[in-house]
């Protein structure tokens, strides 16, 4: 299998591959997006109807362990839902051409979804798309309400600081994919401003390859009505949570895109050709920056989707 280069970025990058735990060169400067806002009545309301549904989120994670394994990912999918209808947020998809594989019981191995990683509004609206294990930091898996139903919906959990327990990890994803499970994952590893894509880390990518299972990449993208690109959802590293919690409650018109790419064959290849496959795909979509003012309002500006066949890497 040959892969094509991904495209040029503006961050600097070395030749060699990044470590395990990749961090983001964004810093907080990157999300001051002088975007459209809601008017200080519109954020109270936003605020009011989140913490409501943080509390049914609350109430979904105490009925968790009453449910089985499928009925607790399906908490976990319409607790998301909530989350977002609550801050504003709407989730556009666009489909490739292509279907992926069907997944389940008796019908072989699961889908290992990677994506990039832009903030925690990301997971949020994958789960409501792409329901199934999310993997996510143990920072996250900490917190009280939606940390506890990630936990019991059977997430799987990493410690950034400790880079040793990645293999375990790893192992744990390709049990669930052989199992017919379908796993998110972001291989940047770091959330950061949305406007340039991090280099895919190829460590979760072995469980496909262990497990035989498709990888399914998956470009998110965020705008604003209009058609507008934006990074006021961006979540840099370093950032406390409630000041990005803020900004999307104070953005008018946020919508969260999540372009469904063809799925790529394991089969023949190893982890990192598929980290820069899967990387190519998603920066054909990230890279291709809507206009600042659309011409159409009501019929937002897409990129045409990208088209992977075995062996090669083109655009459509």
């Amino acid at each position: 299998m040959t892969t094509a280069p991904p495209q040029a970025r503006t961050h600097a990058r070395t030749s060699t591959r990044p470590r395990a735990l990749p961090t983001s060169p964004c810093t907080p400067a990157c999300a001051a997006d002088p975007g459209p806002t809601v008017d200080a009545a519109t954020r109270r309301r936003r605020a009011l109807r989140l913490a409501g549904a943080l509390a049914g989120v609350a109430v979904a994670a105490l009925r968790a362990p009453l449910a089985g394994t499928r009925g607790r990912r399906r908490l976990l999918t319409c607790a998301s839902a909530r989350v977002l209808t609550a801050a504003g947020v709407r989730v556009a998809v666009t489909s490739s051409p292509v279907a992926w594989p069907r997944t389940g019981a008796n019908r072989g191995p699961g889908l290992l979804v990677v994506s990039n990683s832009v903030s925690w509004v990301d997971d949020l609206a994958l789960l409501t798309v792409v329901p199934g294990l999310p993997v996510a930091t143990t920072g996250l898996g900490g917190r009280p309400v939606l940390g506890g139903l990630l936990r019991r919906a059977g997430a799987v959990l990493v410690d950034p600081a400790r880079p040793r327990s990645l293999p375990v990890a790893v192992g744990q994803v390709a049990d669930a994919l052989r199992g017919g499970a379908t796993v998110s994952v972001h291989p940047e590893g770091a959330t950061s401003c949305g406007v340039e894509l991090g280099r895919f880390s190829p460590a979760f990518l072995q469980a496909a390859v262990d497990a035989a299972a498709p990888v399914c990449p998956v470009a998110i993208r965020y705008r604003v009505d209009g058609g507008a690109g934006t990074a006021v959802a961006g979540q840099p590293a370093g950032e406390p949570f409630l000041r990005s919690l803020a900004r999307v409650l104070a953005a008018r018109g946020l919508v969260v895109e999540v372009h469904l790419l063809p799925a790529l064959d394991p089969a023949g290849a190893d982890r990192h050709e598929l980290a820069a496959l899967a990387e190519y795909a998603v920066a054909a979509v990230t890279e291709a920056r809507p206009p600042l003012v659309a011409a159409h309002p009501r019929r937002p500006r897409v990129p045409a989707p990208v088209q992977l066949h075995r062996g090669t890497v083109r655009a459509a």
